[in-house]
Protein backbone atom coordinates (compact mmCIF):
# COMPACT_ATOMS: atom_id res chain seq x y z
CA UNK A 1 0.00 0.00 0.00
CA UNK A 2 3.04 2.06 1.01
CA UNK A 3 4.30 1.58 -2.91
CA UNK A 4 0.68 2.62 -4.49
CA UNK A 5 0.61 5.87 -2.64
CA UNK A 6 4.25 6.61 -3.70
CA UNK A 7 2.89 6.03 -7.51
CA UNK A 8 -0.26 7.70 -6.96
CA UNK A 9 1.57 11.19 -5.26
CA UNK A 10 3.95 10.87 -7.96
CA UNK A 11 1.82 10.81 -10.55
CA UNK A 12 -0.31 13.84 -8.98
CA UNK A 13 2.87 16.19 -8.26
CA UNK A 14 4.47 15.81 -11.67
CA UNK A 15 0.88 16.73 -13.11
CA UNK A 16 0.85 19.28 -10.55
CA UNK A 17 4.02 20.58 -12.39
CA UNK A 18 2.79 19.99 -15.93
CA UNK A 19 0.25 22.71 -15.07
CA UNK A 20 2.32 24.82 -13.39
CA UNK A 21 4.41 25.24 -16.12
CA UNK A 22 1.39 25.95 -18.67
CA UNK A 23 0.13 28.27 -16.13
CA UNK A 24 3.23 30.19 -16.44
CA UNK A 25 3.94 30.09 -20.35
CA UNK A 26 0.00 31.40 -20.33
CA UNK A 27 1.18 34.42 -17.76
CA UNK A 28 4.55 35.04 -19.79
CA UNK A 29 2.31 35.20 -23.12
CA UNK A 30 -0.16 37.53 -21.45
CA UNK A 31 2.63 39.76 -20.29
CA UNK A 32 4.78 39.64 -23.51
CA UNK A 33 4.85 43.42 -25.11
CA UNK A 34 2.32 43.77 -28.49
CA UNK A 35 4.37 43.96 -31.60
CA UNK A 36 6.20 46.94 -32.12
CA UNK A 37 4.31 49.83 -33.83
CA UNK A 38 6.70 52.05 -36.15
CA UNK A 39 7.17 55.71 -34.27
CA UNK A 40 6.10 58.23 -36.56
CA UNK A 41 7.34 61.85 -36.55
CA UNK A 42 4.46 64.33 -35.07
CA UNK A 43 3.26 65.73 -38.74
CA UNK A 44 0.94 68.66 -39.01
CA UNK A 45 -0.44 68.23 -35.21
CA UNK A 46 -2.59 71.39 -33.74
CA UNK A 47 -0.41 72.88 -31.40
CA UNK A 48 -3.54 73.88 -28.62
CA UNK A 49 -4.28 69.82 -29.38
CA UNK A 50 -0.71 69.41 -28.22
CA UNK A 51 -1.19 72.12 -25.34
CA UNK A 52 -3.84 69.88 -24.17
CA UNK A 53 -2.62 66.48 -24.51
CA UNK A 54 0.11 67.73 -21.66
CA UNK A 55 -2.41 69.54 -19.58
CA UNK A 56 -4.62 66.34 -19.66
CA UNK A 57 -1.21 64.35 -18.20
CA UNK A 58 -0.96 67.23 -15.68
CA UNK A 59 -4.51 66.61 -14.34
CA UNK A 60 -3.93 63.01 -14.27
CA UNK A 61 -1.03 63.63 -11.65
CA UNK A 62 -2.91 65.73 -9.62
CA UNK A 63 -5.57 63.73 -9.61
CA UNK A 64 -3.16 60.90 -8.01
CA UNK A 65 -4.10 59.14 -11.31
CA UNK A 66 -1.03 58.49 -13.28
CA UNK A 67 -0.62 56.08 -15.31
CA UNK A 68 3.34 56.19 -16.27
CA UNK A 69 3.23 55.60 -19.79
CA UNK A 70 5.54 54.89 -21.93
CA UNK A 71 8.13 53.54 -18.80
CA UNK A 72 8.98 50.34 -19.62
CA UNK A 73 12.80 48.52 -21.35
CA UNK A 74 10.43 47.79 -24.06
CA UNK A 75 9.66 51.54 -24.65
CA UNK A 76 13.26 51.84 -24.91
CA UNK A 77 13.89 49.50 -27.75
CA UNK A 78 11.50 50.83 -29.80
CA UNK A 79 12.71 54.33 -29.77
CA UNK A 80 16.98 53.00 -30.68
CA UNK A 81 15.77 54.18 -34.25
CA UNK A 82 14.88 57.96 -33.23
CA UNK A 83 12.73 60.05 -31.66
CA UNK A 84 9.63 61.88 -32.05
CA UNK A 85 8.58 63.86 -28.71
CA UNK A 86 4.91 65.29 -28.23
CA UNK A 87 6.80 68.79 -27.10
CA UNK A 88 9.41 70.34 -25.79
CA UNK A 89 9.41 71.89 -22.41
CA UNK A 90 11.96 74.25 -21.10
CA UNK A 91 12.50 74.23 -17.30
CA UNK A 92 14.42 74.93 -14.25
CA UNK A 93 17.10 72.58 -13.24
CA UNK A 94 15.26 72.51 -9.99
CA UNK A 95 15.49 68.30 -8.75
CA UNK A 96 11.69 69.18 -7.56
CA UNK A 97 10.75 70.08 -11.05
CA UNK A 98 10.60 66.69 -12.86
CA UNK A 99 9.03 67.29 -15.72
CA UNK A 100 7.93 63.80 -17.46
CA UNK A 101 6.35 62.84 -13.86
CA UNK A 102 4.50 66.33 -13.80
CA UNK A 103 2.61 65.55 -17.42
CA UNK A 104 2.73 62.34 -16.53
CA UNK A 105 4.75 61.42 -19.54
CA UNK A 106 7.44 58.56 -20.24
CA UNK A 107 10.22 57.71 -22.47
CA UNK A 108 10.36 59.62 -25.55
CA UNK A 109 7.67 61.85 -24.93
CA UNK A 110 8.95 65.20 -24.20
CA UNK A 111 12.04 67.04 -25.54
CA UNK A 112 13.57 68.86 -22.24
CA UNK A 113 16.21 71.66 -21.77
CA UNK A 114 16.48 72.19 -18.54
CA UNK A 115 18.91 75.05 -17.13
CA UNK A 116 18.82 76.71 -13.76
CA UNK A 117 16.37 79.57 -13.77
CA UNK A 118 14.78 78.24 -17.30
CA UNK A 119 16.70 81.01 -19.28
CA UNK A 120 17.05 81.44 -23.02
CA UNK A 121 21.30 81.35 -23.31
CA UNK A 122 22.49 80.43 -26.78
CA UNK A 123 23.00 76.81 -25.73
CA UNK A 124 18.98 76.66 -25.15
CA UNK A 125 18.10 78.58 -27.70
CA UNK A 126 20.00 75.82 -30.52
CA UNK A 127 19.23 72.53 -28.55
CA UNK A 128 15.35 74.37 -29.55
CA UNK A 129 16.14 74.84 -33.10
CA UNK A 130 17.35 71.40 -33.25
CA UNK A 131 14.26 70.07 -31.81
CA UNK A 132 11.99 72.34 -34.20
CA UNK A 133 14.19 71.53 -37.08
CA UNK A 134 14.87 68.38 -36.98
CA UNK A 135 11.89 66.80 -34.65
CA UNK A 136 9.38 68.82 -35.97
CA UNK A 137 8.20 69.86 -32.61
CA UNK A 138 5.08 71.85 -32.83
CA UNK A 139 4.79 73.26 -29.04
CA UNK A 140 7.79 74.52 -26.77
CA UNK A 141 6.58 75.16 -23.28
CA UNK A 142 9.00 77.44 -20.78
CA UNK A 143 8.37 76.54 -17.45
CA UNK A 144 9.37 78.11 -14.35
CA UNK A 145 8.82 77.52 -10.75
CA UNK A 146 8.06 79.00 -7.26
CA UNK A 147 10.63 79.23 -4.43
CA UNK A 148 13.01 79.38 -8.02
CA UNK A 149 16.79 79.87 -6.56
CA UNK A 150 18.08 81.55 -9.78
CA UNK A 151 15.21 84.04 -9.74
CA UNK A 152 15.65 84.51 -6.13
CA UNK A 153 19.22 85.40 -6.43
CA UNK A 154 18.67 87.83 -8.99
CA UNK A 155 16.07 89.59 -7.30
CA UNK A 156 18.17 89.84 -3.88
CA UNK A 157 21.80 90.74 -3.47
CA UNK A 158 24.13 87.94 -3.54
CA UNK A 159 27.46 88.04 -2.76
CA UNK A 160 30.63 85.14 -3.54
CA UNK A 161 28.74 84.41 -7.20
CA UNK A 162 31.32 82.73 -9.59
CA UNK A 163 31.43 84.49 -12.84
CA UNK A 164 29.27 82.06 -14.87
CA UNK A 165 26.96 82.25 -11.97
CA UNK A 166 26.94 86.01 -11.74
CA UNK A 167 26.18 86.03 -15.81
CA UNK A 168 23.13 83.57 -15.50
CA UNK A 169 21.97 86.34 -12.42
CA UNK A 170 22.40 88.95 -14.51
CA UNK A 171 20.71 87.32 -17.42
CA UNK A 172 17.78 86.85 -15.25
CA UNK A 173 17.77 90.35 -13.70
CA UNK A 174 17.73 92.27 -17.07
CA UNK A 175 14.53 89.94 -17.99
CA UNK A 176 12.69 90.79 -14.83
CA UNK A 177 13.64 94.59 -15.54
CA UNK A 178 12.27 94.20 -18.74
CA UNK A 179 8.85 93.60 -17.35
CA UNK A 180 8.90 95.82 -14.71
CA UNK A 181 9.67 93.74 -11.61
CA UNK A 182 11.60 94.85 -8.56
CA UNK A 183 12.20 92.27 -5.80
CA UNK A 184 9.25 91.07 -5.64
CA UNK A 185 9.39 87.20 -5.80
CA UNK A 186 5.86 86.55 -6.76
CA UNK A 187 5.48 88.36 -9.85
CA UNK A 188 9.40 87.79 -10.96
CA UNK A 189 9.20 83.69 -11.05
CA UNK A 190 6.26 84.36 -13.28
CA UNK A 191 7.74 87.32 -15.27
CA UNK A 192 10.83 85.02 -15.62
CA UNK A 193 9.28 82.22 -17.33
CA UNK A 194 7.24 85.21 -20.15
CA UNK A 195 10.64 86.59 -20.42
CA UNK A 196 12.39 83.72 -21.23
CA UNK A 197 9.68 82.24 -23.61
CA UNK A 198 9.47 85.90 -25.57
CA UNK A 199 14.12 85.48 -26.28
CA UNK A 200 13.87 82.31 -27.71
CA UNK A 201 11.51 83.88 -30.12
CA UNK A 202 14.21 87.00 -30.29
CA UNK A 203 17.07 84.32 -30.49
CA UNK A 204 15.62 82.21 -33.41
CA UNK A 205 14.67 83.43 -36.79
CA UNK A 206 13.67 79.53 -37.12
CA UNK A 207 11.00 79.72 -34.18
CA UNK A 208 9.85 83.44 -35.38
CA UNK A 209 8.86 81.98 -38.25
CA UNK A 210 7.53 79.27 -37.13
CA UNK A 211 4.95 80.91 -34.93
CA UNK A 212 4.29 83.45 -37.58
CA UNK A 213 2.85 80.75 -39.07
CA UNK A 214 1.32 79.03 -36.99
CA UNK A 215 2.94 75.62 -36.64
CA UNK A 216 4.60 76.71 -33.33
CA UNK A 217 3.32 77.56 -30.13
CA UNK A 218 5.27 79.20 -27.26
CA UNK A 219 3.68 78.78 -23.95
CA UNK A 220 4.79 80.38 -20.75
CA UNK A 221 3.84 78.77 -17.47
CA UNK A 222 4.91 78.21 -13.92
CA UNK A 223 4.72 75.81 -11.43
CA UNK A 224 3.76 76.17 -7.71
CA UNK A 225 6.10 73.75 -5.66
CA UNK A 226 3.46 73.48 -2.73
CA UNK A 227 0.05 72.35 -4.37
CA UNK A 228 2.00 70.87 -7.43
CA UNK A 229 0.16 72.73 -9.90
CA UNK A 230 0.70 74.38 -13.02
CA UNK A 231 -0.33 78.20 -14.22
CA UNK A 232 -0.65 78.47 -18.09
CA UNK A 233 0.14 82.27 -18.38
CA UNK A 234 -0.30 81.75 -22.17
CA UNK A 235 1.32 82.13 -25.80
CA UNK A 236 4.22 84.45 -27.01
CA UNK A 237 3.67 86.48 -30.15
CA UNK A 238 6.01 86.63 -33.00
CA UNK A 239 4.58 90.61 -32.88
Amino acid sequence: MGDTGRQVYGRHDRANGRNRQQQKRACCATLRPPRAIPLQPAMNHDPQKLLETLQEGHARFMAGESRHPHSSSYRLRQLVEGQHPLAAVVSCSDSRVPVELLFDAGFGDLYVVRTAGNTSFTDTIGSLDYGVLGLNLQLIVVMGHEGCGAVTAACTPQEALTPALQDLVLNIRSGLDEEGVGSELDRAFRANSRVAARRLLQGSELMRSRVAEGTLRIEAACYTLQKGDIEWLGPVSAS
